[in-house]
């Protein structure tokens, strides 16, 4: 007589109970998400906002994404220059420049208002918004490089 766990379904229900035990394990939270604690707003801000490899932008640096994002913008290319202004604040967040996050945020905004995510440019309006974000970027760079250095040693 064969046992019901030997029959080849049995298997299957053995890795099913497995499986829904994992899912129940709570998802380990990302190092943004860490950092801005409850604040789901600035969370969500920042993931669309914050660079993930800060170094390839730097090498091109604020002021040519501000020239290209001006030239894009004469052209009547406004998509090219919402990237190029929304790259010049990028630039500005890492670099810690509130008044240059704020201003190069707002015209990513006023350039191209139907783009879908504009609202997440125009929470920099706020100074105290602003300020929260560039404090939380600081410390998300800061760690970040950390992990990098730690990595390559």
């Amino acid at each position: 007589m064969i046992e019901p766990a030997m029959t080849p379904f049995g298997i299957f229900r053995k890795k099913k109970k497995e499986e829904q035990t994992e899912l129940k394990q709570p998802r380990q939270k990302t190092l943004l998400e860490e950092l801005c604690g409850n604040d789901r707003e600035l969370y969500e801000v920042l993931s669309r906002t914050i660079l993930l490899n800060p170094k390839t932008a730097l090498n091109e640096g604020t002021d040519s994404y501000v020239e290209k994002a001006q030239t894009h913008e004469k052209d009547g290319n406004l998509t090219q220059a919402r990237i190029a202004y929304q790259m010049a604040g990028q630039i500005s967040l890492y670099k810690g420049k509130l008044q240059q996050v704020q201003r190069f945020f707002k015209k990513a905004a006023e350039v191209e208002p139907e783009y879908s995510s504009s609202a997440f440019f125009e929470f920099f309006d706020k100074k105290e918004n602003a300020e929260r974000a560039i404090a939380v970027a600081k410390e998300f760079y800061t760690k970040t490089e950390k992990l990098g250095e730690a990595e390559q040693a």
